[in-house]
């Protein structure tokens, strides 16, 4: 643009050069005061999504996309703050016994340092649109939110998802190394270790996590509504079964170039007495609710790995066994099924039946033969991982659809399902 708003001509990456080093002591005194006494937060449903447009067409719905977009942009603002203040909770509940754990310590403090900085650099990209340079971008022109605005408005939203695609991965390496931490604290500090690191508290991690994957999933709604999608993240009558197909065809590369084999997926319909099998189930729009399908195949390929890799390691030990027994008539030639059943489910509010309104809604269950399950809470806690290898995904691959993404290491898949499954209630 011209004029007065030359600062927008930049390119991204040197604009965020920019933005990085104007990170003022009033902008710090702005991202404090937002996290102490921001507006409240909205809570999001699927129909707010849908409810949420950029429709141009006259000057009532230009006043209407403008105001949506700078409350979007405002509540992401408000979000990123909370975060960096909860970032703060986190180290100032460790501070003192990370001075006694050093080894440790220091990687969780310098683990929360660089997420703290994340947020405050991420902070700036609305703040800049809402209270700085960039506020002519929320300024209709002959009664029209122009496209180049839009568009830019995405670009920032973009930099925000991309900017924290790696932050869960950050935070689960800080929780790790504060468990450590407390193995190598005396016996006199354990206890009050435990009670006081906040980093170590299920609440405090999942709060966290649930408002970052509203800070991406309202980021990656406005995208998509730009791109011209007219329901932005969601989606609306889409084929579940695709949804699958798509997600076991991932989770299978995956268990195949890690483990070199990887079980057969069958997926059927489910009955209504909670028993598997009957016809493949019918490719209707009918059965499909609104889904967010992004979250959806994140889901359906983590519990999918994890039921491949119990089957593969249920058939080692079987064929380990045979082989010492030197029965080779008793070798199993393949790992047991994963099934996935697909289909209509009732359920009530309490899940105790005793609710006069049960709920209809569309269930997906996978089902493994495999080794069996020691410890749930355990196995969907975050950072509570079995793997024995850590990898590092900067380094490695960043994408489901690459091959050598390992199996697991973090303790971050399964956690982060069970959230999105349940983001909105």
């Amino acid at each position: 643009k011209s004029g007065s708003h030359s600062y927008w001509k930049l390119e991204r990456g040197a604009f965020t050069n920019i933005i990085m080093n104007t990170f003022t002591p009033a902008i710090r005194s702005s991202l404090l005061s937002d996290a102490k006494n921001g507006a409240p937060l909205r809570r999001w449903s699927i129909r707010d999504l849908l409810d949420f447009k950029l429709n141009n067409n006259n000057e009532s719905k230009t006043d209407n996309a403008i105001q949506n977009t700078k409350s979007l942009l405002q509540e992401v603002q408000i979000r990123l703050a909370l975060q960096h203040s909860k970032l703060q909770t986190f180290s100032n509940s460790i501070d003192e016994y990370a001075n006694v754990a050093k080894s440790e310590g220091e990687i969780v403090q310098k683990n929360l340092k660089n997420l703290r900085q994340l947020h405050e650099n991420t902070y700036l990209l609305p703040h800049q649109i809402i209270d700085g340079d960039g506020r002519g971008l929320l300024l209709a022109n002959d009664n029209n939110f122009p496209k180049h605005n839009q568009k830019y408005i995405s670009d920032v939203f973009d930099q925000i998802m991309s900017r924290h695609g790696t932050s869960v991965e950050t935070l689960a390496d800080a929780v790790i190394h504060a468990r450590n931490m407390e193995h190598q604290l005396p016996g006199i500090f354990k206890r009050n270790f435990r009670n006081e690191a906040e980093l170590l508290k299920t609440n405090s991690i999942e709060s966290f996590l649930h408002s970052r994957l509203l800070i991406q999933l309202l980021s990656d709604h406005y995208i998509s509504l730009n791109k011209g999608k007219p329901n932005g993240a969601v989606s609306l009558d889409a084929d579940v079964l695709d949804v699958v197909d798509d997600a076991v065809t991932e989770a299978k590369h995956v268990c195949d170039a890690n483990l070199g084999v990887a079980p057969e997926v069958h997926i059927i319909r489910h009955k209504d007495d909670d028993d598997v099998g009957g016809d493949d189930f019918t490719r209707s729009s009918n059965d499909s609710p609104p889904i967010i399908r992004s979250w959806l195949h994140h889901a359906i390929v983590e519990v999918t790995k994890n039921a491949m890799t119990s089957n593969v390691e249920r058939w080692m030990r079987s064929c380990s066994s045979s082989t010492m027994q030197q029965s080779s008539s008793s070798l199993e030639s393949l790992p047991p099924n994963v099934v996935i059943g697909v289909g209509r489910d009732t359920m009530t509010s309490g899940g105790d039946g005793t609710d006069s309104n049960p709920k209809d809604l569309l269930s997906i269950r996978i089902m493994d033969q495999g080794i069996g399950l020691k410890d749930e809470k355990r196995a969907f806690g975050f950072a509570q991982t079995a793997s024995r290898e850590r990898w590092d995904r900067l380094e490695e691959q960043q994408s489901y659809a690459a091959v050598r993404q390992p199996l697991g290491s973090l303790g971050v898949g399964l956690p982060l399902s069970k959230l999105m499954m349940r983001v909105f209630g």
